[in-house]
């Protein structure tokens, strides 16, 4: 890149509207996991065997914008959020419960361990095992659920829309050399053995990426 050329984009540097961009992105991205599950799910079928796990993680997805972050605030805790729309405040409940009595925790009696006896011809006990019974989220459910997905998700767009063009009537007269300064976040490398998650993430972003060398690779696939 030559002298007289600048980058294709920045980072914002930290204010209110800055972080309220970020914190609806984060939203936006978990309403968009919580779709691709659920559309994964219904296109795998109710009767297939990847409905009960993609179902339970589109509700998991789907609710971390409603929960107690120490990173972000909540969706429904921003000016910006108009709440949830009458017609679908059913299902987001019945969702909410769902997450919190069953996918979370193992509470709801959607889920029933049982100890048996297995029982041989002359109605004698020949073995002892532990059965777990569960009930997946119905069809019907998942159907309504999408709806409510996305119709967070257009909220959400259009909230994420007013804040941007906020920022882009604020900063549009900002001048290269001022743009230049603004600091950039931390791009790191670690080996992939060193993967963790117990980091916090901090307004001023720090991301890392984990990496194998080819021949390491080349290494596993010989064992």
């Amino acid at each position: 890149m030559s002298n007289d050329q600048h980058p294709p984009f920045a980072f914002l540097p930290d204010s209110a509207d800055s972080r309220l961009l970020a914190d609806l992105t984060s939203h936006a991205s978990d309403l968009s996991e919580a779709s691709h599950t659920l559309r994964l799910a219904m296109e795998a079928g109710e009767s297939t065997p990847p409905w009960f796990p993609l179902t339970m993680h589109a509700v998991t997805a789907y609710i971390r914008p409603f929960i107690l972050s120490n990173v972000r605030t909540r969706l429904d805790q921003m000016p910006e959020f108009p709440g949830i729309p009458g017609e679908f405040q059913l299902i987001h409940d019945t969702i909410r419960k769902y997450r919190n009595t069953t996918v979370a925790h193992s509470q709801s009696d959607l889920t029933m361990p049982i100890a048996v006896a297995l029982l041989d011809e002359n109605g004698q006990v020949r073995d002892v095992q532990g059965w777990t019974l569960l009930h997946p989220m119905p069809g019907s459910v998942a159907k309504d659920f999408d709806r409510l997905i996305g119709t967070m998700e257009t909220i959400v767009d259009d909230a994420t829309k007013s804040v941007a063009d906020r920022l882009r009537k604020h900063l549009v007269d900002e001048s290269p050399e001022t743009i230049a300064a603004w600091p950039n976040p931390d791009f790191l490398a670690a080996r992939d053995n060193e993967f963790q998650s117990t980091r916090q993430r901090t307004r001023a972003p720090q991301f890392t990426s984990y990496w194998r060398i080819d021949s390491e690779i080349a290494q596993e696939d010989i064992h």
